[in-house]
């Protein structure tokens, strides 16, 4: 069987109610498939739909029992102050306490589906050669011990089971125990327009909302992820009522601080179990950003869209923490055999990181990481955001078309008071953070280079002013 990383390529589709249709290559029935896919593409959600058509008799009619023990809830009960040693019964009627008859799990014609979503959550290192073998469901036994033998076949032997989880999470698992992998992909163009459509109930609304996304390509793009879409449509939906809103393009960097934002809170929330008036960013979260960030500048420096382990570690950062709890970044399958390789959740998310960093650097300590040495002192010393501009535009207008496009163009955005002023302050630093001076000028180099930049930059060039003075959104 493959490994969990070894998803099937994008043009091999299979519906969620038809997962446990697939077989093996023997012809048997598969018993166990493994679902991946990167932050908020909908695997949860994936699960409800699944659950809700079986529940409601419309798919897998020949399911007689789904039960969902997620990774989350085994990782509580492993956890609990008091926590002993359990069976698989006793964990099942701890969050299922009507189910009284366990013994018709046990029966080989029983048709049951094991549900397990979120295996990210489940942080501790199993022991998949040596834990103890269980047959039964009510041998007590340490959680982590039960989870094992959920996953070889010893415990639930005549159930299917579907295990959910982010990839740098679910590649632990041992091939031999996986018999088909998927991986949510996200939505297709028309599945973006019906999500839209069903999501709003006022038609001319979710129009407005499609037509808008629509305007700036690379939202397109990032609209296939649902999160980014969720977000970009309850972010604009107040705004379009607005007679002025709309008349130009959404800007990219206000999105993309947005998602930023939202997955850290959701690590907060997810991994941490923090409430939600419990959201407050820590030197530990402000830390893994920046560093996060530094990462991808260092890779736009050397023009590579991959990382590896080591270079996380560099960085003083666990791994774990950056590909699996971070939602920014994902496991994919790796150029070179055993060597673990890793990403961010799309090139132009890198690019934003990049130049994330490099205005941090600007705006809290002062420092000019573009700084090559070849402009004037008085343009690159300082808070200068004119010789930032100025030095990000020379390496720009330097290097092979594509480069450092939209780096420059999230750089701009960057600092416009709607993204460092009102977005990130209270986040990445304090609310009592002052604001850039000598926009000005840096708003006439941008325009400046615009009138003397060649045909083929020019548009770039006017997009980056344009995130840096709209004022919109």
């Amino acid at each position: 069987p493959p490994t969990p990383l070894q998803v099937p390529a994008e043009d091999t589709f299979v519906g969620v109610n038809n997962l446990f249709r697939l077989q093996k290559d023997d012809g048997s029935p598969v018993r166990t498939v493994v679902t991946t896919g990167i932050a908020g593409v909908g695997m949860s959600v994936s699960v409800a739909k699944f659950s809700l058509d079986w529940a409601e008799e419309r798919a897998n009619r020949d399911l007689q029992y789904v039960i969902k023990l997620s990774f989350k809830s085994l990782w509580f009960l492993r956890n609990r102050s008091n926590a002993v040693n359990m069976s698989v019964s006793e964990a099942i009627n701890y969050y299922y306490s009507g189910v009284k008859d366990f013994k018709l799990l046990d029966e080989e014609n029983t048709k049951v589906l094991v549900i397990m979503d979120s295996f990210d959550c489940y942080q501790a290192t199993l022991d998949w050669q040596n834990a103890p073998v269980i047959n039964d469901n009510y041998t007590r036994a340490p959680v982590d011990v039960l989870v094992v033998n959920i996953i070889r076949g010893n415990l639930f032997r005549g159930a299917r089971l579907w295990i959910l989880g982010r990839r740098a999470a679910v590649s632990q698992i041992p091939p031999e125990f996986v018999d088909v992998v998927t991986e949510l992909q996200g939505f297709s163009d028309e599945m973006k327009d019906e999500y839209l459509t069903k999501r709003f109930s006022n038609k001319q609304l979710a129009e407005n909302i499609v037509h808008h996304y629509k305007r700036t390509p690379t939202l397109r793009i990032l609209a296939r992820h649902p999160f980014f879409l969720l977000d970009f449509g309850d972010r604009v939906r107040p705004l379009l009522p607005y007679q002025d809103y709309g008349t130009n393009p959404p800007r990219l960097t206000p999105f993309l601080i947005h998602i930023m934002i939202i997955q850290t809170n959701r690590r907060l929330r997810f991994y941490y179990g923090k409430a939600e008036n419990e959201l407050k960013w820590t030197d530990t979260e402000k830390k893994l950003l920046t560093k996060m960030a530094k990462l991808a500048f260092k890779m736009l420096e050397r023009n590579t869209n991959v990382f590896y382990e080591e270079e996380v570690k560099e960085l003083g950062l666990s791994l774990t923490e950056v590909v699996v709890f971070s939602g920014l970044c994902t496991e994919i399958c790796p150029p070179v055999p055993g060597r673990r390789t890793f990403c961010f959740i799309h090139y132009t998310f890198q690019e934003f990181m990049a130049s994330l960093y490099v205005f941090l650097m600007f705006y809290l300590e002062s420092k000019n990481m573009l700084d090559s040495g070849s402009l004037p002192k008085h343009l690159t010393l300082g808070k200068s955001a004119a010789g930032l501009v100025k030095c990000a535009v020379v390496k720009t207008l330097s290097l092979p078309l594509g480069r450092y496009e939209m780096f420059l163009r999230y750089l701009c955005g960057l600092l416009s008071s709607a993204c460092y002023f009102t977005l990130l302050r209270g986040f990445l630093y304090p609310h009592n953070s002052p604001k850039v001076t000598g926009l000005d000028v840096a708003q006439q180099q941008l325009e400046q280079a615009i009138h003397t930049a060649t045909a083929d930059r020019v548009d770039n060039l006017k997009e980056c002013l344009r995130e840096m003075i709209q004022d919109d959104d």
